[in-house]
């Protein structure tokens, strides 16, 4: 295949560089060091860092203020790379003072990404932000389309780790249209890996798989293995998630190949295991036994002790499950021991070496204590000495303290019963504005009449909530929609009730009975009601919306959303319709009209809308969101049971999940059985 000859070229390349080095010229020199350290940038980089040294000394003596500029910018990426933030900083803030003195606009770009990079790997989201921008503003001045590019690659990435993930994908899709146009395969592929990744946490997996395939495609075409590697252990992870094992394997077993290639042993030996899994799980041990076997091998020969171990914990499973006690007891016993000896080891080096920290403290300690011995009387004499003079001090500071504290007191007591006044005004005046927001909403003895069998899960984040839901009959038909509108509190209840007379209108005065189209008219109104141009500075507030159309006589279900999604259980299939990506309301990327989907119901079917609180709510043992595939499962296990009692089941377990933490927004979940 072709990694030999990608090294054997780079070896190639490095040493023709070194040869070069001969030439008299000092300035060219400083540039092949510069070429040399770059080759290792990519690999080895620790070994590239002496050629970085020697070109920084050479542009010192020469003056040479663009070659000085580059060696500062690519010691920044050295640091980066090799996780010294705070040095990479340190030469990025002078690579761009440096560039600024000499107008050298490409390099204060780049000294700003540099820092908008470094800021993000620190978690420090304005930094990081404030630096891109800065960058951005650079390159478009220039019209430098390759780092314009790679900007917005950076932007995307900050915005996926802040959980904006619509805004993500927008910069990277930026970002790729640049790509395109330049013809870098290589900068495409990473691009599609980036979306796949974004895809993931927005829960739409066809996406993930479809980008996870073109980052593969991509990096076959251009012959990078390794980043080939990358993309198939995404791709067959996706698939094996979403239960596409077949898919899973022929991806694992591509996989094999190129680890085989790479010469990745540890690699092939937890490949093997994850083979043997899938196959496990479909009950083909004997196929599962074969690849457990194979890795058992491997890991024996590089002595990889974990994996060892892991291959005897799973083959125990299956003897046992084959009722094969003898074998499994075997193997358990070995996997007890394996385990044993892992744990012990780990102990006993993490003993040794709070034993050596506590005997290298002692022995400091003592030095310092007979070193501090006359620092100590020395000390005393002068404590005795200055003792009157501290007290005296003192008690003037403490007096004058007193004096001020209690003014400042006062002044916090009178500025308090102001506050706690103006506070129980406005909570009144919240309270009554609840009362309002409540009254309009569909009374229970209504929606009951209207759907016989339902539940709403309904719990506003504060005293007024952004959520609400509205349900209407018109012509043997009931229109039902959960509408989440942007904020939560005041501003979300000002929209919510925007939304509701809207929503009443727009059916009220419409005869013939369109999903889709309804939402399209709503977002005319929305838009048209805050002014809504598309203009940068302009309010974006908007709407996302599940809204369905029952014609139970007719047994049919109309169905469109912006952003929120409808599911069907029907005799334990799980059927999912997918709602628009965009809201109700301006949008950067904006389709004509909603998509109005149309299906067969049948009596037993169950419906469910619902808002994103819910699936977003941190909580649990490890502090996440509670996200959309747990939510789908519960509704699976949920949907034979009463209405009411289901009901129960999401508010039970929405609470357990909740537990210690805040809610972090408005909470509505309606379920419907026809």
């Amino acid at each position: 295949m072709l990694l030999p000859s990608i090294l054997f070229a780079q070896i190639v390349e490095i040493d023709s560089l070194k040869f070069l080095l001969n030439r008299p010229d000092d300035s060219l020199k400083a540039v092949i060091l510069i070429d040399i350290y770059e080759n290792y940038e990519q690999g080895k980089v620790l070994l590239g860092k002496e050629y970085l040294d020697q070109a920084l000394e050479l542009t010192n003596d020469l003056g040479e203020v663009t070659l000085k500029a580059t060696v500062l910018l690519k010691y920044s990426n050295f640091y980066i790379i090799t996780g010294d933030f705070e040095k990479a900083i340190n030469y990025a803030n002078k690579a761009k003072e440096f560039c600024e003195d000499i107008n050298y606009f490409k390099g204060t770009g780049k000294a700003y990404n540099n820092l908008g990079a470094t800021y993000e790997k620190l978690g420090k989201y304005d930094e990081a932000m404030d630096n891109l921008i800065k960058a951005l503003n650079i390159y478009e001045t220039i019209d430098d389309s390759s780092n314009i590019a790679r900007t917005y690659l950076n932007l995307g990435l900050l915005y996926s780790r802040q959980e904006d993930y619509i805004k993500s994908l927008e910069l990277y899709n930026k970002s790729l249209e640049i790509r395109k146009k330049l013809d870098d395969k290589a900068g495409i592929a990473l691009l599609y890996n980036n979306m796949a990744i974004v895809n993931y946490y927005l829960e739409d997996y066809d996406n993930v798989r479809s980008y996870f395939e073109k980052s593969y495609e991509m990096y076959v075409e251009i012959g990078n293995l390794r980043r080939q590697l990358m993309a198939l252990s995404n791709l067959a992870e996706i698939n094996n998630i979403i239960g596409q094992k077949e898919k899973a394997l022929v991806a694992y077993f591509k996989i094999l190949e190129l680890e085989k290639e790479l010469g990745h042993k540890g690699e092939l030996s937890q490949t093997h295991i994850l083979i043997g899994q899938i196959y496990q799980s479909r009950d083909d041990f004997y196929n599962s036994k074969k690849h457990y076997n194979l890795s058992l091998k491997i890991a024996q020969e590089i002595d990889a002790i974990v994996d060892i171990r892991d291959v005897y914990g799973q083959l125990a499973e299956i003897y046992k499950i084959e009722k094969n006690f003898e074998k499994a007891l075997e193997y358990n016993e070995m996997y007890a021991a394996l385990n044993d000896s892992i744990f012990n080891s780990d102990k006993s080096r993490q003993i040794k070496e709070i034993e050596t920290q506590y005997e290298t403290k002692k022995k400091e300690q003592q030095i310092a204590n007979l070193e501090n011995e006359k620092i100590i009387k020395d000390f005393k004499i002068k404590k005795q000495r200055n003792f009157s003079i501290f007290l005296i001090a003192g008690f003037i500071f403490v007096l004058s303290f007193l004096l001020i504290l209690f003014a400042q007191i006062k002044r916090i007591r009178k500025a308090n019963s102001i506050l706690t006044y103006q506070k129980k005004q406005i909570t009144e005046s919240i309270e009554y504005a609840s009362r309002i927001q409540t009254a309009i909403l569909p009374p229970g003895d209504y929606i009951t009449r209207v759907i016989p069998e339902h539940f709403i899960v309904y719990k506003p984040r504060d005293i007024v909530s952004g959520d609400f839901y509205w349900i209407t009959h018109k012509d043997g038909k009931t229109i039902v929609a959960a509408v989440d509108c942007t904020g939560h509190g005041v501003p979300g209840a000002f929209m919510s009730m925007l939304g509701f007379a809207f929503l009443n209108e727009i059916v009220n005065t419409n005869s013939d009975l369109n999903a889709g189209a309804i939402l399209d008219q709503l977002r005319d109104y929305v838009k048209k009601s805050l002014h809504q141009t598309g203009k940068k500075d302009e309010a974006k507030d908007g709407m996302d919306i599940a809204l369905c159309i029952i014609d139970a006589a007719n047994g049919k279900l109309q169905y469109s959303g912006a952003y929120n999604p409808l599911y069907l259980i029907r005799n334990n299939d799980f059927i999912s319709l997918k709602a628009d990506r965009m809201p109700i309301g301006i949008h950067i990327i904006e389709k004509e009209s909603f998509t109005n989907h149309e299906l067969e119901i049948q009596k037993g079917d169950v419906i469910y809308i619902f808002t994103d609180g819910y699936i977003d709510q941190f909580g649990g043992p490890e502090s996440k969101k509670y996200r959309l595939l747990p939510f789908k499962e519960m509704l699976m296990q949920i949907t034979n049971k009463p209405m009411n009692e289901q009901k129960e089941i999401l508010e039970t377990e929405f609470a357990k999940w909740k537990g210690k933490f805040e809610q972090i927004d408005d909470v509505l979940v309606m379920g419907i059985k026809i």
